[in-house]
């Protein structure tokens, strides 16, 4: 079936990336993008699936599209896309008939999504297969929300610093991992110790906020046994260093300062919370681990 039908008017980018000749200025012009293994990824919530189709009467749904072994690998391994999910590639092989291939990287493509009649989906042709473990396909759910939900930073923000900032952090968390216990930096203890980051963009004063978890304190080293509370003296003292750290990748003479105020989720109130959006940099877990 075709996924996905796509209307415009003259030349256009995603004519050009499929291949078709470009259309007079005025022309009106309708595509279709089908899945190029025949395979579709079911976006929608568990609850508007079961619903009657008199109130939900559609799925939205995606194509599964192939990727290059290496953007596959980057997928799996810390390089988060809110447009490409990595998909169980031996389990999609059998059913393709692509068994033995190691070219055969399949990801659900978030670029191109379409509504599809539920009940169109109980036809004898119409197969389905569940490649997903339920770990994955809460991994799944968060993915295809954060496609809509993502914070919107100011591009000269995200060019400027966070996306530079993103790379340090990156960077500290992956050899937090690989360094042994004693040994590590102060900063790579406070991001060791962050369950989330949150971000405030006010004119050119941005503010990262790592969020510490006692959990997770605990094992960074970033926690006072005697108090048996995270150690705020240390932990204040790991933001400076990192900030110091950031301050020299963001872009010089762009006129950003970066600012690092570690909290926890009990010391916010639900209004700071809300002032302050999530910050996804690209490390995150391999989506398809359990």
């Amino acid at each position: 079936m075709g996924a996905v039908s796509i209307v415009g008017r003259g030349p256009a980018g995603v004519l050009e990336s499929a291949g078709v000749d470009a259309p007079a200025p005025d022309k009106l012009w309708a595509l279709t993008v089908d899945s190029e293994v025949g395979w579709y990824v079911v976006l929608s919530g568990a609850c508007d699936i079961v619903r009657d189709p008199a109130i939900e009467p559609c799925l939205t749904v995606c194509p599964v599209t192939l990727v290059e072994p290496t953007r596959y690998a980057q997928l799996r391994h810390g390089g988060y896309s809110p447009r490409e999910f990595p998909l169980p590639a031996s389990k999609l092989a059998q059913m393709c008939g692509r068994t033995g291939d190691d070219a055969f990287c399949p990801v659900a493509d978030q670029r191109y999504v379409a509504s599809v009649d539920k009940t169109a989906l109980v036809h004898p042709d119409v197969a389905t297969l569940r490649p997903l473990t339920g770990p994955q396909q809460g991994r799944l759910a968060l993915w295809a929300g954060r496609r809509s939900a993502r914070a919107a930073h100011p591009d000269d923000v995200e060019e400027h610093v966070l996306k530079r900032a993103a790379k340090v952090v990156a960077r500290l968390a992956n050899s937090f991992d690989t360094t042994a216990q004693g040994k590590r930096t102060l900063p790579q203890q406070l991001v060791g110790a962050t369950d989330a980051w949150l971000v405030n963009a006010t004119g050119k004063t941005v503010t990262l906020y790592p969020v510490l978890t006692e959990s997770l304190a605990r094992d960074a080293g970033l926690f006072d046994t005697a108090a048996s509370a995270i150690d705020s003296k240390a932990a204040y003292a790991a933001a400076k260093k990192l900030r110091g750290e950031l301050a020299a990748a963001v872009t010089a003479g762009s006129g950003f300062m970066i600012a690092v105020a570690p909290t926890t989720w009990d010391a916010m109130t639900a209004a700071e919370y809300i002032d302050r959006p999530p910050w996804t940099w690209e490390s995150d877990p391999d989506p398809l681990s359990e």
